[in-house]
């Protein structure tokens, strides 16, 4: 029998135990993917779920383990520890190995001198050498080097030198554990565009490419126009393929060069037609549907009609009681209006390069009905226009102006108590429809490594919302809003991810005549909540921040008013504050695929219109979750705990067509839950938090 058929009869035994023992200069992942030798799942490895057969089963290869000490040996050889010794141990059972490597690193070689040439009036070589990857004091590590050289080539490039050379020296001194490196640059000739040339197109005009394009003509020549340019023709929607390189080689002599560029491009799908299922505990479950034309009329044009509905399964058309049992985060809504459906239906076109690269616009006619949990019911339909601007620092701004008829529904309590108006014919004029004009600016930077889970990068956001009579809108109609955020993503290590967020808003509110009195109002669909699965989770939603509450009351047999349930509203409030830290890290056995996490949320909504409505401080709630990824992104289940006693409001009493302060107790809060359970907020959703 051949010898590798004998092989096969041999049953080699498990991999139950793996690990490195020594190590300082090079982490336990790095040196786990860098060999053959792996561990079996978690499932695998744990006698009391072994039974049920679920993981990977990995096997030891006496083979590959020794050559897994090369492999070893090799990396830190590259790292700069030329020095480093790989021991082993191996603990034997009847079908299963554990093994360790045990490492003695060494002294490495320590760089005592960085130098980069020939940039000089270019770039300053101090200002380059802080960028790399491999700095003075550092092991030599030949890996960095290579990427040293590639920061080098792509920061000049940048800078409009295509043909860039990056000469790389070093000297190593092994009595002395020192090494030197020098980076010699030839930058080339500067360069400028000459001409375009588009390939592949079909349908779409190749004028309609060629605008999209930040390359003209006598333009200087930069890297990150090619990667730009790519990036935006996919987002057109339009094309499976995109390429866009360079055509010219250096050319004889010296001085300035020109360079020819080459877009080829595969055209997509004409139509597109898209649905995703979703559910949260805050809006039970959704859907959204889609529709997409490309190429509209030969160009990059795009037309889209898309249509979101949520609250499945909680109010009419849809009313399956859901909001007891598997939507429980709607349990305590008491009004039937915000238990309906929701829905957001939009038709628009877009056109990416409206007057050149540097603006793009868009047309878009919708009908909503959107609610908020415990707070209001909005109706509207309208039409939106937008223009995207382009500047250089590629940080698109987004002008628009809004204009809709719309309806909103809020609790009458929240009326009375902002603009002690209490009669239920008065509170009825603000629930009439209104027109609403907005102008809004929003200023973009994104540098997430990912939409659904990002790990690394930031995302900065600013927004600037006006809504006057000077723009179209109804007096009871009017504000102005601001409101930022800042998150920034870490990966540490491995796989565990630490990420973070400070965001805030604020409302200047417009002053309205009512009964000879000036008040502060604010429509209640633009007043600010917090509290909830995206924003301070140890709060359901919109629990954090103004309440109001009202005592019911209904007719006894002798047609007498006797008190019933106390209801809480959400009043909202004009400023907010938000922050959240959160870490996450893969759980063992699941092959990356579920994450723990670890959080701590921070936030407080103010209300500068009424000192009863203010809170003094802001509540910090910890939790935990777990996220188990998926093609739609990640579904996340979170528990918050919340130890601050419920937040005090005005109460009011339902007297016939009015609403009264309680004599007794005009401000009130329930007592804080003395349970352990009852502290905490549980919610579900899909997607990270932020």
């Amino acid at each position: 029998m051949p010898v590798s058929g004998q092989d096969s009869l041999i049953q080699r035994p498990l991999v139950t135990g793996l690990a490195f023992r020594g190590n300082r200069g090079i982490d336990d992942y790095t040196l786990g993917i860098s060999i053959a030798t792996t561990n079996s799942s978690w499932w695998v490895r744990t006698p009391l779920v072994s039974w049920v057969g679920l993981g990977q089963r990995r096997y030891f290869d006496e083979r590959e383990f020794r050559r897994d000490v090369l492999r070893l040996k090799l990396l830190y050889s590259q790292a700069g520890y030329p020095d480093a010794t790989i021991d082993t141990t191996v603990a034997r059972g009847s079908e299963s190995v554990d093994v360790a490597f045990h490492i003695i690193e060494g002294e490495p070689v320590r760089i005592t001198d960085l130098t980069v040439t020939g940039t000089e009036g270019i770039v300053p070589p101090e200002r380059l050498t802080r960028r790399l990857p491999l700095h003075e004091g550092d092991p030599f590590n030949r890996l960095l080097l290579g990427a040293s050289t590639d920061t080098i080539r792509l920061a000049l490039q940048d800078r409009g030198y295509p043909f860039v050379d990056v000469f790389r020296a070093f000297g190593q001194v092994t009595e002395t554990r020192s090494a030197t490196v020098a980076f010699d640059v030839v930058p080339g000739p500067k360069a400028s565009y000459d001409g375009i040339r588009v390939a592949g197109a079909a349908r779409v005009n190749e004028n309609a490419i060629r605008r999209l394009l930040p390359m003209r003509p006598g333009r200087p020549y930069r890297r990150r126009d090619l990667v730009t340019s790519q990036r935006d023709l996919y987002a057109t929607g339009a094309f499976d393929y995109v390429d866009v390189s360079l055509v010219d080689s250096v050319p004889e002599g010296q001085g300035d060069s020109v360079v020819g560029v080459a877009v080829t491009v595969r055209e997509g799908r004409f139509y597109r037609l898209r649905a995703a299922p979703g559910y949260g505990t805050e809006d039970c479950f959704r859907v959204l549907t889609g529709f997409s034309a490309a190429r509209v009329l030969n160009g990059l044009r795009s037309f889209d009609v898309t249509a979101r509905f949520s609250k499945i399964g909680t109010g009419e058309p849809f009313s399956w009681g859901l909001e007891e049992s598997l939507c429980y985060g709607l349990r305590d809504e008491d009004d039937p209006d915000r238990l309906a459906l929701n829905y957001d239906v939009r038709a628009g076109l877009s056109e990416p390069a409206l007057l050149g690269r540097a603006i793009g616009g868009a047309v878009s006619l919708f009908a909503e009905r959107r609610s908020e949990l415990q707070a209001y019911v909005r109706e509207g339909y309208g039409g939106e226009i937008s223009l995207t601007f382009r500047p250089s620092w590629d940080v698109p701004l987004t002008l628009s102006y809004e204009l809709a008829r719309v309806t909103t529904k809020a609790s009458p309590a929240t009326t009375c108590f902002y603009l002690n108006v209490c009669r239920a014919d008065d509170i009825a004029v603000y629930q009439e429809p209104r027109r609403s004009a907005i102008l809004g600016l929003v200023a973009l930077r994104n540098r997430q490594n990912s939409l659904l889970d990002p790990s690394r990068g930031t995302l900065a956001s600013a927004e600037v919302r006006w809504s006057s009579e000077l723009l179209g809108s109804d007096s009871l109609s009017t504000f102005t809003k601001l409101q930022g955020q800042f998150a920034s993503y870490h990966r540490l290590g491995g796989r565990a991810v630490l990420s973070w967020r400070i965001g805030g808003a604020t409302l200047l509110p417009a002053a309205i005549d009512v009964d000879g009195a000036e008040r502060f109002y604010v429509p209640p669909e633009q007043r600010l909540y917090a509290g909830g699965a995206n924003s301070v989770r140890g709060y359901g939603q919109n629990e954090l921040g103004p309440v109001v509450r009202v005592i019911e009351t209904e007719p006894d047999s002798a047609g007498n008013l006797v008190l019933g349930d106390t209801v809480t509203s959400a009043a909202g409030g004009t400023d907010f504050l938000v922050a959240n830290v959160e870490l996450r890290v893969p759980v063992p056995g699941f092959g990356g695929r579920v994450q723990a996490a670890l959080f701590v949320d921070a936030g407080q909504v103010f209300d500068r219109t009424d000192d009863v409505a203010q809170d003094p401080g802001i509540h910090v709630t910890p939790g935990l979750g777990l996220r188990f990824l998926t093609g739609v992104g990640p579904i996340r289940l979170d528990v918050g705990y919340n130890g601050y006693a419920p937040r005090s409001g005005p109460l009011y009493v339902e007297d016939a067509d009015r609403l009264v302060p309680d004599s007794m107790n005009p401000t009130y809060a329930p007592p804080r839950p003395g349970a352990f359970l009852d502290r905490l907020r549980l919610h579900f959703s899909v997607g990270q938090a932020f």
